[in-house]
């Protein structure tokens, strides 16, 4: 770390990140804004094993360290971590995650400047043990986007304005090729949809009757579409079934990417249908022009970040739910209370402006 005209320059930047990919692609926006604050800084990731691919490649990660997260940890896991974070000889820890552990292994690690973004309460003012600095969130922060919140954060650490953007990794030109190998079938004159159907989260997941009527109305209305489902191997199966049940030529692309595969996919891709999950902010880091569904998570907080992204959200009384209302909810009305005719209309609008390009 050196001293500049006053203002601290950090040489040596770790940045926190135990979360799911669409957090992860979304934290992408952190270390870009302290790339750019700090451009001759290293700057390493932490992250679980799930997310690797989305920091690994990427123009504005140095390194990438693993940590496979899990609530029921060993003290002596911990430990490890720690020790290996702390050899690193970090100057700066951004725990952009906002969990309680990873300012702990910040501590641990004896890293010397340890800075979190939080509204500490006596529920947590244990956290002021762990930080050097916190800054406070003195705003609406769940109904502010995710990636405008990181870059609310790290404009205050680095005391600039600078707007956030996604990073994907780069891909090498043999994944390119596969890809458009994968694209190849389909003719270059037609919209080419790609159709993320499942997240794999009960309150996330649409009806899978309301898609395939979705999918079967926009086919009936745009004759030069081309449908795919993307997701991972897990997705194959219900994707198999959807598209049984749809009667219709849809290709089940699922499992055939990994996720810089799948990034430049959906950058060839024209147009995105999907429920809230990762895939979605993949699609926003690629500028391809998208519609999410949400259901129990808030599209003010969780939509996908950019300027080419619509959402269909429920108009009903608990929405968007409460953590402790969820897990005492059995039948999901939200999911129900977002109709085909809402999805078809939003759909009906981004396309209109793609065919009349």
């Amino acid at each position: 770390m050196e001293r500049k005209s006053g203002s601290v320059v950090y040489k040596n930047i770790l940045v926190l990140n135990l979360r799911k990919i669409g957090d992860t692609i979304m934290a992408t926006a952190a270390a870009y804004l302290l790339k750019k604050a700090y451009p001759d800084a290293k700057v390493t990731m932490l992250v679980k094993p799930l997310t690797r691919t989305i920091v690994e490649n990427n123009p504005v990660i140095d390194e990438v360290l693993l940590y496979n997260y899990s609530h029921k940890a060993k003290i002596s896991e911990i430990r490890q971590t720690a020790g290996l974070l702390k050899s690193r000889q970090f100057d700066l820890a951004v725990v952009i995650d906002g969990k309680p552990r990873s300012a702990i292994l910040a501590y641990l690690a004896g890293i010397p400047n340890r800075i979190g973004f939080e509204n500490i309460t006596l529920r947590n003012i244990y956290l002021r043990l762990f930080y050097t600095q916190i800054y406070d969130i003195d705003y609406d922060f769940a109904a502010t986007q995710q990636v405008k919140n990181h870059e609310i954060f790290i404009n205050r650490i680095t005391k600039r304005n600078d707007t956030a953007r996604m990073i994907m990794p780069e891909v090498p030109e043999a994944d390119k090729k596969i890809i458009d190998e994968l694209l190849s079938g389909f003719p270059a004159d037609k919209l080419k949809i790609a159709l993320c159907i499942r997240s794999g989260i009960v309150y996330k997941d649409w009806p899978q009757d309301s898609f395939i009527k979705t999918v079967q109305g926009l086919s009936q209305e745009h004759n030069n579409a081309v449908f795919y489902t993307v997701g991972s191997n897990n997705d194959y199966t219900y994707a198999q079934e959807f598209i049984r049940k749809s009667d219709m030529d849809i290709k089940n692309l699922c499992g055939r990417t990994n996720l810089p595969q799948l990034g430049y996919l959906l950058q060839k891709t024209d147009f995105l249908l999907s429920v809230d999950t990762g895939t979605a902010h993949i699609a926003a880091a690629v500028n391809t022009k998208e519609v999410v569904i949400f259901a129990g998570t808030s599209h003010r907080h969780w939509a996908p970040y950019g300027g080419n992204i619509a959402v269909v959200y429920p108009d009903i009384s608990c929405y968007p739910c409460k953590d402790k209302v969820r897990r005492k909810c059995i039948d999901y009305p939200c999911l129900q209370n977002v109709s085909v005719n809402q999805v078809i209309a939003a759909c009906d609008k981004v396309m209109a402006d793609m065919e009349g390009m």
